[in-house]
């Protein structure tokens, strides 16, 4: 866990499955100027891998509040903020600290209604994302096979995803079948995430549904169907932007951050 500044707000940023809290890079330092910045690996993954899983939503939500917890951060005023599946759980962390949580920020959420949708969109990002949103032996070897010869399957995301600082690619395979089946099934595959933002909304809680225009991961229509419907929840577009929004234009997604602490 990185901790920057030590202003109000706090400012929680949570990574999507198979990365790292490394996927939020020094672009979002600027934000520990006015408020204390927390960037974890979630458990299971990055630097957190070496736990026991699977993990369902409840224990990523315990994890958060006991790191909290011992910084001495748990009853800051918070804003949230996280990547796809960080976005999720983002809904659900803030939907279990209302007290304390002052605005929810979610890029490229997977705002599923089931499974079945879940593994729909998910395969639209590409090869290796429709590999492992299967069950079966086929996934289970291949990420087994990556935990016996880590490094060297880590050199080999690097070089499949150029596009991404070699860090960040090495470290989506710092993960278990067990941590990742748990969290794909528990946070993306769940549609828990809709009890939680009814539970924000009702609350008067802000909660911002930020997507890149190109993403394919969220559903077509459904954040903007969200901000129509609820006063709480407003729908931000990046007009060229993909699912890897974050990283390819980390100032606009700090400053939609940033916007949110008051700053």
């Amino acid at each position: 866990m990185r901790v920057f500044g030590s202003g109000d707000p706090v400012v929680l940023l949570l990574h999507g499955i198979v990365t790292s809290g490394d996927y939020f890079g020094g672009a979002y330092d600027v934000l520990a100027e006015r408020a204390t910045l927390v960037v974890p690996d979630l458990l299971g993954f990055g630097a957190s891998m070496w736990t026991e899983g699977p993990f369902d939503g409840l224990a990523h939500v315990a994890a958060l509040d006991a790191a909290l917890d011992d910084l001495g951060l748990g009853s800051r005023p918070t804003v949230v903020a996280g990547h796809s599946m960080g976005g999720s759980l983002a809904l659900r962390w803030a939907a279990a600290n209302t007290d304390s949580v002052a605005s929810v920020v979610v890029f490229g959420g997977p705002l599923y209604r089931d499974r079945a949708e879940a593994t729909h969109r998910v395969r639209a990002m590409g090869r290796t994302e429709a590999l492992l949103a299967r069950d079966g032996p086929l996934p289970r070897h291949v990420c087994a096979w990556m935990c016996r010869h880590r490094t060297a399957a880590s050199w080999l995301a690097a070089a499949q995803r150029p596009d991404l600082p070699v860090t960040v690619a090495r470290h989506g395979v710092k993960h278990t079948w067990a941590t990742y089946s748990g969290a794909y099934d528990g946070l993306i595959g769940d549609r828990g995430w809709q009890q939680a933002l009814a539970r924000l909304t009702g609350r008067g809680t802000p909660v911002a549904l930020v997507e890149g225009a190109a993403d394919p991961v969220p559903v077509p229509g459904r954040a903007a169907e969200l901000a129509r419907t609820t006063d709480e929840v407003t729908h931000l577009v990046h007009p060229t932007g993909d699912h890897g929004l974050p990283i390819t234009h980390p100032d606009w997604c700090a400053r939609a951050i940033a916007s949110r602490t008051g700053a």
